[in-house]
Order: structure tokens, then sequence, then C-alpha cells
């Protein structure tokens, strides 16, 4: 397939990407960071799997640093996004579990992500980026 040919997929591809991108920075708690979205992704993941990581883990699961994501934590702790959970067995363990807040915006960037790319050969281009 040539650039030309394939400009009719990539362009409304594009649009949504980028209307996706603006839907984050609204809704998200991840300031344009690879390294925020992966923690978000991660903590809901666990949390909802009913297996939260311990802090070490957090740090061990992603190439990123840990300066940058005890940053992160920190926000999200005072804005209710996320807790630090001791363990009552092991004072030493804290579990980083997604609080209900976290877990509503993953349903809605769900919802967001599937409006966009259900129809990955021919995404929508119709929706404006203030509407979800």
């Amino acid at each position: 397939m040539s650039i030309l040919n394939s400009s009719k997929v990539l362009i409304p591809f594009t649009k949504n990407v980028m209307l996706v991108r603006d839907w984050e920075k609204k809704h998200l708690p991840v300031e344009n960071s690879a390294l925020a979205l992966d923690l978000f992704l991660l903590i809901s993941y666990n949390t909802l799997i009913d297996k939260p990581l311990t802090l070490k883990l957090l740090f061990h699961s992603t190439a990123f640093s840990e300066a940058g994501i005890r940053k992160h934590l920190r926000r999200w702790v005072d804005g209710e996004w996320c807790l630090l959970v001791g363990d009552v067995r092991d004072r030493r363990l804290k579990y980083v579990v997604a609080q209900p807040k976290m877990l509503l915006a993953l349903s809605d960037y769900l919802k967001v992500l599937n409006g966009k790319y259900k129809k990955s050969a021919r995404p929508s281009i119709t929706t404006s980026p203030s509407v979800v």
C-alpha cells in the first residue's frame, strides 16, 4: 500500500490518536508523561486483579527512575487516586492500591478508546477533542 493510499486510513487514525491524547491530558493524572500513564495502567490493573504491587515491585516493574515514580505516587496519594496500604503481617511492605477515582477514570478511558478505535480500519473523525 502506498503512502498516498494509506493516508485515507492514517489521517483519521492520527486525528483519533490526537483526540485520545487530548482526553488523557484533561481526565487522567498523567501530565503527558509515559511514566505516569504506565503507572496509572499498572496500578489499576494490579488492583483489579486483586494483586496490588508492593512499592518495591512497582519500582522494578518499569524502566523509569524511582524518583519519578515517587513524584507521581505522592501526587496521586494526595489527590486520592491511589493509596499506600501497609501489610498487616509485615510492616515493611506497602502496597499501592488504586482508589475508586482511578478505577472510574480507567473505565472512562476504556469508553473513549473503544469509541475512537473500535473500527480500526476506518476510525471516526467526527468528534471534537472536548467530546468523550
